[in-house]
């Protein structure tokens, strides 16, 4: 079981752990969330990367990997996640446990240091970092993006996204559009550093079974004189006018369906876990109303699958279908929420969907880099609870609540991406 306890450094900056003697490693981490802006998005996300290749005390990528080598083999890892309208920079480390070291020295106190000094005194020379780490990450990071448009499903449900927030900042994604990360300069990426130094909440955390006290000294050093003032976005349930259509075609043999809904916005888990559990009866299992209807039973699809985000209040439901069967699915899609509404819900359906979510609960236990995953996505709300504690409160939701939820569901757009054999 993981113990999980938060204090607060300075205005702005948290230091959390979350103590586990499973593993003989620990991880640490830095994270420093900022609202998602078109004009930042691209920087922040190629700033994550560029951090972990250098920095002053090791100023190139070999000096760095001396470094974590002498730490017993230590590994850094930079990561760019959206939640809701944020944006998350993550420099994480994982290293030996201090319980395996031989002598008093303290792996994470150094671990914790070294984050700081790649976060606060990166390589940079005159306002620019180096001209071949930031060419060398824009391409993977471009990479990243074609493949994303290549996957035609993803792009689809990015498309959907986009139409359905495009006044919104949740439908600039986690790193920006294509062409803004091949817009980017160098002197972009030294004042992404220098703003989201300044101005990001900023969370750090550390799992595993070492003594926390240890590395909070280690972060506090650093972190302790540079408060900042946090600017909260604030999140309101949206209710669409009308129904937004856009169509695109292309030539493939599987057009895709994505249907975007609002969904009530809530910072409580367990109104969250509620939320979540509402959109797997609809379409999250083999033994959902989508799944056993639409695709099994009317044939309509080759897949069918709702999925929820509370950090933002949104439910996409996106099915790959062929182009004469398009209207027929969307139709047979809202006749399942209907139901949904009506109260419509077995006891194998509920039973099914509430076994998947605290299976997904539990599996953010079986790794350091899941469970930072976990608690960061959770820090935004009001209620953090812990995996256990979230797979016991699923129990008690109950149909009624469940019916509830689905009735403040509403279409807000549909995008298809027609195929043309």
């Amino acid at each position: 079981m993981s113990d999980f306890i938060r204090k607060s450094i300075c205005d702005g900056v948290a230091f959390s752990s979350i103590t586990d003697d499973r593993f003989k490693i620990g991880r640490l981490g830095a994270t420093l969330i900022t609202p998602l802006d078109k004009k930042t998005a691209a920087a922040n996300a190629l700033l994550s990367f560029v951090l972990t290749r250098s920095c002053k005390k090791y100023p190139d990528f070999t000096a760095l990997s001396r470094k974590l080598n002498s730490l017993y083999g230590a590994s850094l890892y930079p990561s760019i996640r959206q939640i809701g309208d944020y944006q998350a920079v993550t420099v994480s480390a994982n290293g030996i446990d201090d319980k395996y070291v031989p002598g008093d020295e303290s792996i994470s106190s150094q671990i914790a240091e070294l984050l700081c000094s790649i976060i606060f005194e990166p390589n940079a020379e005159n306002g620019l970092f180096s001209d071949e780490d930031i060419e060398q990450e824009r391409r993977q990071l471009l990479e990243g993006i074609d493949a994303e448009y290549n996957d035609k499903r993803t792009y689809a449900i990015k498309k959907c996204i986009e139409i359905m927030c495009e006044n919104e900042a949740y439908s600039i994604g986690r790193v920006g559009s294509r062409e803004d990360v091949e817009g980017i300069r160098n002197e972009d990426v030294y004042n992404a550093w220098k703003h989201i130094l300044k101005n990001a909440r900023v969370e750090l955390t550390m799992l595993g079974s070492s003594d926390p006290a240890k590395a909070a000294a280690g972060f506090e050093k650093y972190f302790a004189s540079s408060p900042r003032t946090i600017k909260k976005i604030p999140v309101e349930t949206v209710v669409p006018k009308e129904v937004k259509r856009a169509e695109e075609t292309e030539e493939l043999s599987q057009s895709k369906l994505v249907m975007g809904l609002r969904t009530a916005y809530f910072s409580d888990d367990e109104d969250c876990l509620a939320n979540s559990l509402m959109s797997i009866i609809l379409g999250g299992t083999t033994t959902s109303k989508l799944f056993q209807n639409v695709r099994e039973k009317e044939s309509l699809c080759y897949y069918c699958a709702a999925r929820v985000d509370n950090s933002k209040g949104i439910m996409l439901i996106d099915s790959g279908v062929e182009a004469e069967n398009i209207e027929k699915t969307e139709k047979s899609i809202l006749r399942q929420l209907d139901l949904l509404r009506q109260g419509d819900i077995t006891d194998e359906e509920m039973q099914a969907a509430k076994l998947a979510v605290k299976n997904s609960l539990m599996a953010s236990l079986d790794s350091l880099a899941a469970m930072q995953g976990f608690y960061i996505g959770g820090l935004l709300k009001d209620r953090q609870l812990s995996p256990l504690q979230a797979a016991l409160a699923v129990d008690g939701i109950t149909k009624e609540r469940v019916t509830e939820l689905a009735n403040k569901v509403t279409l807000d757009t549909v995008f298809t991406l027609r195929g043309e054999k």
